[in-house]
């Protein structure tokens, strides 16, 4: 799958270009998409690579990446399930970066918290924001292969227009 999409937010307009890994589901490219709209002030990559220097011998990549003005990475944002073996890795390679991880459901936020705190050496690092209710499958329908979307968003919440569909959602936090 592919998403061309023209995004205006916070008064500055994006125009990036998506596109689905080989063993990615179709619904996680309207996931990531909502992650780089929703830290938009943060200007993610959606297509960072080991080539990227912030990642330069690094086995996992994000599936969104902000960098600072000195090119380190400052926000790693994974979208659905992460493995605590990645976590464990990027926490320790990464100390300054900022982790989020945004879950479908609040129950799987809850039960991503749970884990990390029962398994993790520094559940602190982690933040973890859930689509409240229905609201990610009410997003991924919305998300086609071309994408017009305007509004605002502040890192907790979108509240926009989306290929004519209004979407507003305060994420919850865990």
């Amino acid at each position: 799958m592919k998403i061309r999409c023209e995004l205006t937010f916070n008064g500055e307009t994006r125009k990036p270009y998506l596109v689905s890994g080989p063993s990615e589901p179709d619904d996680h490219l309207a996931h990531r998409i909502a992650a780089y709209i929703l830290f938009w002030n943060d200007a993610p990559m959606v297509d960072a690579t080991t080539r990227t220097p912030a990642l330069a011998n690094f086995e996992f990549l994000p599936d969104l990446l902000a960098v600072d003005s000195a090119g380190e990475a400052k926000l790693w944002i994974e979208c659905g399930t992460v493995t605590m073996h990645k976590l464990t890795k990027v926490t320790r390679r990464m100390p300054k970066c900022r982790i989020v991880i945004i879950k479908e459901t609040e129950r799987a936020a809850a039960d991503l918290r749970r884990d990390l705190l029962d398994q993790f050496d520094r559940p602190e690092r982690v933040e973890i924001l859930a689509w409240p209710g229905n609201s990610y499958k009410e997003w991924a329908r919305t998300v086609g292969d071309s994408m017009e979307a305007f509004g605002e968003s502040d890192g907790r919440s979108i509240n926009g227009v989306v290929n004519e569909q209004m979407v507003v959602t305060e994420f919850k936090t865990y």
